[in-house]
């Protein structure tokens, strides 16, 4: 039976849950192609998955250092089957002013620009680097150019204004500020609805995993929404 895999990183305590593993192969085999040279195609599935938990460790580890040193807050970093997530220990203390407002939407989309920061200096790397002659050496660049590309994906993917994802946050934050007493109510509504929206979306391009992905956040959200009645 397969553990977690539990490791520190800039002195946050990070945990890999083993269904990441097996996701990732999972979808990093769906996207490598058919098999021409086993050997070689285990090997650039294997830098794939490098790289998917990079891009996904390096998006939490930006909400974890805002934690730490935009609010003074502890953290942990959990990376499971659908990405990641970052808990503080304790609840930071906030406002509801429109600086506390700000606060708040740069915790959400401090993953993101982790990641687009991560992608831009990788692709500055990429172009100053030779041609690769050797399978060593097309491994190291695929794995960065698929870092560079899955940072990018990883983040745009999670400014949608879907809860609980960072968009879906960063929403129910301006919502909250515009609408202080319907807020969240609102920012559930056009959750739900945009999830909904590319759950059939997904379904009509065959992307059947998308569509479990969209349909379960649609659920989840219209849970929320019917428990909060009106």
């Amino acid at each position: 039976m397969m553990r977690d895999l539990q490791f520190p990183l800039f002195g946050f305590p990070v945990t890999v849950q083993p269904f990441f593993w097996l996701l990732a192969v999972l979808l990093g085999a769906s996207n490598l192609g058919p098999i021409e040279n086993m050997p070689v195609w285990m090997a650039n599935l294997a830098v794939l998955v490098a790289a998917v938990l990079v891009a996904v460790l390096v998006h939490e580890l930006g909400h974890a250092l805002t934690f730490r040193h935009l609010y003074g807050v502890p953290s942990i970093i959990t990376v499971h089957t659908f990405g990641g997530v970052t808990v503080p220990l304790r609840q930071p203390k906030r406002s509801y002013s429109f600086a506390g407002t700000c606060g708040q939407v740069f915790l959400a989309f401090s993953g993101p620009l982790a990641g687009f920061i991560l992608a831009a200096a990788l692709m500055y790397v990429l172009t100053i680097l030779p041609e690769p002659q050797q399978l060593p050496a097309e491994l190291m660049l695929n794995l960065l150019k698929w870092t560079a590309m899955l940072s990018i994906f990883w983040g745009i993917f999670n400014l949608l204004p879907i809860y609980p994802m960072d968009g879906g946050h960063i929403a129910r934050e301006f919502l909250t500020y515009l609408f202080p007493y319907r807020g969240v109510r609102f920012s559930l509504i056009l959750s739900m609805t945009c999830a909904a929206l590319l759950a059939v979306l997904a379904l009509r391009l065959n992307t059947f995993f998308m569509v479990f992905f969209f349909a379960y956040f649609a659920y989840m959200n219209y849970q929320e929404l019917s428990g909060r009645g009106r």
